[in-house]
C-alpha cells in the first residue's frame, strides 16, 4: 500500500510529459535526393534536392533547395547525353504527387538553354503539363543585354512559349 502510494504522489508530482504543439514530424525524410520523372517509360525531367520529406496519408512532399531539370524534349532513356533542359532552381517546394502540382519558393530562378535567366520569389508548375505560372514581379536576363520585368508570367517549358503581364523591356541592338 505504501509502494502504491509513493508512486502514486511521484506520478502526480511529475505530471505528463508536455505535449510538443508544433505539427507532427513527417512520416519519411530523405537527404541528398535524385529525382527522376517519367512519362510512361520516357524520362521528362531529372532533379535534385538536399532534403525531401513525404507525408504517406496525404502524399504531400516538402524538399529544398534543389533544382528540376525540364527537358526540353522527352528522352527515351537514362543513358547517354539528355537533351537541353530549362533548370528550375529553388529555395523551397511543396507539391503532391496525386495532384502532380508543386508550389515554389524563397527565390526562384529559371534557366533556359538559349540563355534566358527569369527570377522572381515564388511560382506554381504543373507537373504534368511542365507548366509555370506565378503572380509576383518576375525578372528576366538574356544575351544581347536583354532584359524584361514583368508583374507576372506563365511559361510552358515544353513549347518554349513564354508570356509576360504588365512588362517593360530592353533589347540591344547589334
Amino acid at each position: 500500500m505504501r509502494f502504491a502510494l509513493a508512486a502514486l504522489t511521484l506520478t502526480a508530482a511529475c505530471g505528463a510529459p508536455p505535449q510538443d504543439e508544433g505539427p507532427p514530424p513527417p512520416e519519411v525524410t530523405l537527404h541528398d535526393v535524385r529525382l527522376r520523372s517519367y512519362r510512361g517509360s520516357t524520362l521528362t525531367a531529372v532533379g535534385r534536392s538536399q532534403t525531401m520529406s513525404y507525408e504517406r496519408a496525404s502524399a504531400d512532399v516538402l524538399s529544398g533547395p534543389g533544382t528540376l531539370d525540364v527537358l526540353a524534349r522527352e528522352s527515351p532513356s537514362i543513358t547517354g547525353r539528355l537533351p537541353p533542359a530549362t533548370r528550375i532552381e529553388t529555395r523551397a517546394a511543396r507539391g503532391n504527387l496525386l495532384s502532380r502540382g508543386i508550389d515554389v519558393w524563397g527565390g526562384v530562378t529559371l534557366r533556359t538553354p538559349s540563355g534566358l535567366e527569369g527570377m522572381t520569389d515564388k511560382a506554381h508548375l504543373d507537373s504534368l503539363t511542365m507548366h509555370a505560372s506565378g503572380t509576383t514581379p518576375v525578372e528576366v536576363h538574356g544575351p544581347n543585354e536583354y532584359w524584361l520585368r514583368a508583374q507576372g508570367f506563365d511559361l510552358h517549358l515544353r513549347e518554349d512559349l513564354y508570356e509576360f503581364d504588365r512588362m517593360q523591356s530592353r533589347v540591344s541592338a547589334l
